[in-house]
């Protein structure tokens, strides 16, 4: 497949906002402008489970070259969850493939971050959070009640509106304590980092030899 061909990548996901959180974060570990996203939104887990694999092929046939799954655990067991998204795409229309399943939402992954939180909704004071971000129940709630407390209940969390815009400011350093992000920043470093370090490495092309110098030809003047 041509180099020149355009980076495009499939997300499949339950709602919008995780797959525009997931454009940011692709675009900040890769650092490039340069890859497009597809989507297919389930809107709940029962459409994802039907319907994955007819998505994946659309998006291949879109020029998909690449396929994230993201499904929030939501306190299901986490081995019982994966197989059933693997054998949902299986035999999968795109390889490679990750299925990413953040615990117990994508939320916990801006809990990691609390200045990330205060940045994006602009509040005067720091969240405080307490334990292990993926070791809280219902994370998307406990967001819009720190947001509330910090706010003085002036603002309200919103995660349609407000989840992009912390994942421009959380830090990549601190998302790797949530294990659920581990795998997603692998996936886009293997696959779109080592790619592009590759195109630069490549040599331009060599310029044409020269035709070889020669005298006049016969009779010539």
């Amino acid at each position: 497949m041509s180099s020149s061909l355009p980076h495009r990548i499939g997300i499949i996901a339950e709602d919008d906002s995780d797959v525009e959180s997931a454009r940011v974060l692709i675009r900040r570990i890769s650092k490039r402008d340069d890859i497009g996203v597809k989507r297919f939104v389930g809107q709940g887990c029962g459409r994802i489970n039907r319907k994955c694999q007819s998505w994946a092929s659309t998006l291949r046939l879109k020029g998909c070259r690449h396929l994230i799954i993201i499904h929030d655990l939501d306190r299901k067991h986490l081995a019982a969850l994966r197989y059933q998204l693997e054998q949902a795409i299986y035999p999968s229309p795109i390889t490679p493939y990750l299925i990413c399943i953040p615990i117990e939402e994508m939320e916990a992954w801006w809990l990691s971050d609390p200045e990330a939180i205060r940045k994006a909704l602009n509040l005067r004071v720091t969240p405080r959070v307490k334990g292990r971000p993926q070791d809280i129940l219902s994370p998307k709630e406990h967001i819009g009640q720190l947001v509330r407390v910090c706010s003085q209940k002036t603002k309200k969390y919103l995660n349609t509106e407000h989840n992009a815009k912390i994942a421009e400011h959380v830090s990549l350093t601190k998302l790797r304590t949530c294990t659920s992000f581990i795998p997603f920043q692998a996936f886009v470093s293997d696959y779109f980092v080592a790619a592009k370090k590759e195109c630069q490495a490549q040599p331009s092309a060599a310029p044409l030899p020269s035709a070889p110098r020669t005298g006049p030809t016969e009779g010539a003047r």
